[in-house]
């Protein structure tokens, strides 16, 4: 009898705590769902940086990722959304202010990202597999939308998580900018550019770091 009452307490113990983890109307606030736990980007702690390149020179910096967040089940990532603001596309090699400046507004206009009219870009994740014999490398697919216009990406990751996080870092993601639209002195698009062109292909490298919501 002293053993059936001992049980009983602690199958009430731990109904209590799964209980207190879910609000009144049966929502859990640390954003988990029946698809596993919820991971938030931490902004602090990651970086995402592009580079772009012409005959000559090259320019690169970062920009902010302002909102997202990734599922795990288990030990794999099933899901997760990141939106980029745009209009945090910062230069890190231009020394002159104004030089800078008008840079930083060039990629802003129309010609590259308009972020007037597109002050946004997301990123969705579709698939995350395991690559055979290295435990720690995945190779990530998913969505990205620059310009209202969403193309499917492939690129591999270093992946490392436990119950408490996730950290993600890539080596050199090559896009051709031109798939969304970003055509502002393009070979393949424009004739007779001779040397003064951009090249097509952009570079993007990510740090990224989550943490248990």
């Amino acid at each position: 009898m002293k053993n059936s009452t001992i049980y009983l307490a602690l199958a009430f113990f731990a109904f209590s705590i799964s209980a207190s983890a879910v609000d009144e109307e049966g929502v859990d606030p640390r954003g988990d769902s029946p698809e596993g736990m919820a991971f938030v980007y931490n902004a602090e702690a990651s970086t995402v940086y592009w580079e772009g390149s012409k005959p000559g020179g090259k320019h690169h910096g970062t920009i902010e990722v302002v909102n997202g967040s990734a599922v795990m089940d288990g030990d794999q990532i099933t899901g997760g959304t990141f939106q980029l603001d745009m209009s945090t596309i910062r230069n890190e090699d231009v020394q002159n202010d104004g030089m800078r400046e008008r840079l930083v507004n060039h990629l802003k206009s129309e010609d590259f990202f308009y972020v007037e009219k597109y002050p946004t870009a997301t990123f969705t994740i579709t698939g995350v597999d395991q690559m055979e014999n290295e435990p720690s490398m995945h190779m990530v697919t998913g969505d990205l939308t620059v310009r209202g216009n969403t193309r499917p990406i492939t690129f591999p990751a270093t992946i490392t998580m436990d119950d408490r996080m996730v950290h993600a870092r890539t080596g050199e993601i090559v896009l051709d900018r031109t798939q969304w639209d970003v055509n502002h002195k393009s070979r393949s698009i424009f004739a007779g550019l001779k040397d003064n062109f951009i090249d097509d292909e952009m570079i993007v490298r990510l740090d990224v770091h989550l943490n248990r919501n």
